[in-house]
């Protein structure tokens, strides 16, 4: 069963890249020097989802979305999601209500001495 909703989720993204015109640059994700950050609001559509996570595997991190909730207007309410940079770093978050000031994601810091390299989660 997961194994059809995870080829069902390939088929949706690719489709939604064919019909919006995927392009490189992807306001949702901020990155920096040595620090790349996504924050997830109720703003974000399902096609902002599939941008990130193109653009993500486009620099080596893997985010997996375990569960995604949308409200009558299309914006993101629920989202459940892991994330893998394949260096020893990964962490998973789920969050049940997220709004439009919701600072809800994942924040990496790869400089060396970063205090916190990881947070996943609640980003306040």
């Amino acid at each position: 069963m997961e194994k059809l909703i995870n080829l069902t989720f390939a088929l949706l993204i690719t489709m939604a890249v064919n019909t919006t015109g995927y392009c490189a640059k992807n306001e949702h994700i901020k990155t920096e020097k040595d620090r790349i950050e996504v924050v997830f609001n109720r703003k974000m559509n399902f096609n902002d989802l599939v941008k990130i996570k193109l653009d993500l595997a486009e620099k080596g991190i893997t985010i997996t979305y375990r569960m995604l909730k949308f409200d009558m207007e299309g914006g993101l309410e629920s989202l459940n999601f892991s994330v893998d940079f394949h260096d020893g770093m990964s962490g998973s978050a789920w969050k049940n209500q997220i709004y439009n000031n919701t600072r809800f994601g994942f924040v990496r810091d790869y400089s060396k001495d970063a205090k916190i390299p990881l947070a996943v989660g609640s980003l306040e």
